[in-house]
């Protein structure tokens, strides 16, 4: 298959928006436009409606059924509209332009994109590149970056594909969390349906070899906390796969963070949830402490002795020791990818790129559980979103992950485009990313993309 062509995209927000581009078979061409905030803030709103958004007073549940049943996504028709709005808005007339020029030219497309944080939510894959309702996902692949500096100054080097294939993955399915989490809104993701679903996955694993029986026991809706996390990921893998939950708190990055069966027992950066209605500072050691990207990047570097033997170790680790992350990373959880929405580019992404990840794929916005879907839609009986659970999940084992999901997504838009069902609806399969770091960064002029 020929090299693409390569488009390198960034944004900055400075008052108004600014988008520069520059491809790589010309790259003395460098171009920019600015977008101003009175032409963009109409699709962005628009697209803010379309999402599992709360509004003020609205539970979580309400806006997943508000998006489902009134959404810009929940219509065929509504959505091209929200589509086209957005090209308008964020994709400059002179870089659609570009793309076909080399589409016609008979040459692959690749749009290397480090959003800003007003443009973190648009789903650039739905983009229209002509009048004739072509997405961008149809005729190009578009993948994250983040900013040179991860590159330049990331703790582990991820290995090559090809020398950790064999290796066994890691499967995280819906952890169990300490009780009081629920008092939170962090409730059990799956109902048994999608659970059994996923342990026919994982049997399928353990009886290849490709997983041990005693890792198989431990994957859906599994008891593991921060410290036996660690101990999983310090033995070889391939890869890690998380479906649960993924929270963060506005202009916060660092506050990013998975959630296992963890009590404020386990030290940590993340300050614990306490219980509503609690008056003081007084902790109950029922508590829930999230994993943060805080975590994940600072380890242990000021915790105590004790704390320390929990690891194994005498001395203060830094969070790639600790929690060194495989080659391929899949967070399938609520926002995932929240590290562009922040001026300055860190989460758990970023997290696992400086820990050792060369792909991450996870999702740009909330996802509505199967189960909202049900109790939105009488006699719905699909699982869209443990059907992309499933498919990022088999993806990450293949040669190519990133270009076997785009095939997937082009036949939900195909499928999207002919039924209009809301089985097929972009809300879900559009929020998918692929943040990719590898090796060493795609190069300039020449050189070949190391395989991801």
């Amino acid at each position: 298959m020929t090299e693409p062509i390569d488009v390198l995209v960034r944004a900055a927000d400075a008052g108004d928006t600014y988008l520069a581009w520059r491809w790589l078979d010309d790259v003395g061409q460098p171009r920019f436009e600015v977008l101003t905030t009175a032409a963009i803030e109409p699709a962005l709103t628009a697209l803010a409606d379309a999402l599992v958004h709360r509004r003020a007073g609205e539970r979580g549940t309400d806006a997943a059924h508000r998006a489902l049943t009134e959404g810009a996504f929940a219509d065929v028709d509504r959505e091209r509209e929200l589509a086209r709005l957005l090209t308008d808005a964020v994709l400059p007339p002179g870089l659609r332009a570009g793309i076909r020029q080399r589409i016609a030219a008979g040459q692959r497309v690749r749009v290397r994109l480090t959003p800003s944080p007003r443009l973190a939510h648009v789903p650039w894959d739905l983009l229209c590149v002509d009048d004739d309702d072509r997405r961008l996902l149809e005729v190009a692949e578009v993948v994250l970056e983040p900013p040179a500096t991860v590159h330049a100054e990331r703790a582990i080097l991820p290995e090559p594909w090809p020398d950790v294939r064999d290796r066994p993955p890691l499967v995280i399915v819906d952890p169990v969390l300490p009780m009081r989490a629920g008092s939170h809104g962090l409730g059990q993701v799956l109902d048994r349906a999608e659970l059994d679903r996923f342990a026919e996955r994982v049997d399928e694993y353990v009886t290849a070899g490709r997983m041990p029986v005693t890792d198989g026991d431990q994957v859906v809706h599994c008891a593991m906390d921060r410290v036996e996390l660690s101990a999983a990921l310090r033995s070889p893998r391939s890869r890690l796969f998380y479906l649960g939950h993924v929270t963060s708190s506005p202009d916060e990055p660092g506050s990013a963070a998975i959630h296992l069966n963890d009590t404020v027992a386990e030290w940590g950066m993340a300050a614990p949830l306490r219980f509503p209605g609690r008056d003081g500072d007084r902790l109950d050691r029922d508590d829930h402490r999230p994993f943060a990207a805080l975590d994940l990047l600072m380890g242990t570097s000021s915790a105590d002795r004790e704390t320390w033997r929990r690891y194994g170790f005498d001395e203060a680790r830094l969070g790639h020791e600790l929690w060194p992350m495989p080659q391929r990373v899949a967070v399938i959880a609520c926002e995932g990818g929240a590290d562009y929405r922040s001026a300055e580019t860190f989460g758990l992404v970023i997290a696992m790129v400086n820990a050792g990840a060369a792909l991450v794929t996870t999702t740009r916005w909330t996802l509505p559980a199967d189960r909202v879907f049900r109790s939105a839609i009488g006699g719905f009986e699909a699982q869209p979103t443990t059907e992309l659970a499933l498919r990022v999940d088999r993806a990450h084992e293949g040669l190519d992950p990133i270009g076997e999901l785009a095939e997937w997504q082009r036949g939900r838009l195909r499928e999207w485009r002919s039924r209009g069902e809301l089985a097929d609806t972009p809300l879900v399969w559009a929020a998918l990313t692929h943040t990719i770091a590898p090796l060493k960064q795609p190069a300039v002029v020449g050189d070949q993309q190391p395989e991801q």
